[in-house]
Order: structure tokens, then C-alpha cells, then sequence
């Protein structure tokens, strides 16, 4: 399966900016995302990849339209690239939030 170049550009673009987004997020938002996260962290199938409810996966969209990319519609879990793609970049946001606590 490929990636639209678009999408994968969008991806490219914010990894540069995951910083100032994880400072930009307010505290009761942070817990929010934390708490989806860290529900994803348990499901992974037996490849590694990302076990994404759908459920779950569109309450983390909500914040990720918000803070990130307020272009993203709703089909982004059409193709599941650009859906794991969107949980690894909240994943790191999570991360960089847990290495600023050590």
C-alpha cells in the first residue's frame, strides 16, 4: 500500500514541530491524550503495528485535528498507514511529555 505524497508530506512536516506542539496543549488536554494513549500502548498486534479501535482512534483524531493538522477529515482511517502514522505522532507528543518528567 502507498501513502499519498499530500499525507505523508503533512507527517514529515510536524515531526519537526512535535515539540512546540506538546508544550502548546493545555494540562486538561494532556490528560485526555494520555489516557488514550496509554490505552493504545497495550495493542499491538503480533507484527508490532498498532491495534486501533475505531472508537478509540477517532476520540485521539479529535485532539490530533486540533493541536496538529485542523485539515485531516474523518476517512484518515480509510488506509491504515495514515492512521498509524496519526497514533505514532501522538505516541511521541506522550513520549516527550514522559522525558520531560525524568
Amino acid at each position: 500500500m502507498t501513502i499519498p505524497i499530500y499525507k505523508k508530506n503533512i507527517f514529515d512536516k510536524m515531526k519537526n514541530k512535535q515539540n512546540e506542539i506538546a508544550d502548546s496543549i493545555p494540562l486538561d488536554d494532556k490528560i485526555e491524550i494520555q489516557r488514550l494513549v496509554g490505552s493504545l500502548r497495550k495493542k499491538r498486534d503480533a507484527r508490532g503495528n498498532w491495534a486501533i479501535r475505531n472508537d478509540l482512534g477517532k476520540e485521539l483524531l479529535v485532539y490530533f485535528k486540533k493541536y496538529v493538522d485542523p485539515n485531516v477529515k474523518e476517512n484518515i482511517f480509510g488506509c491504515g498507514g495514515c492512521a498509524t502514522k496519526m497514533v505514532n505522532f501522538m505516541n511521541n507528543i506522550y513520549n516527550i511529555w514522559q522525558n520531560q518528567m525524568k
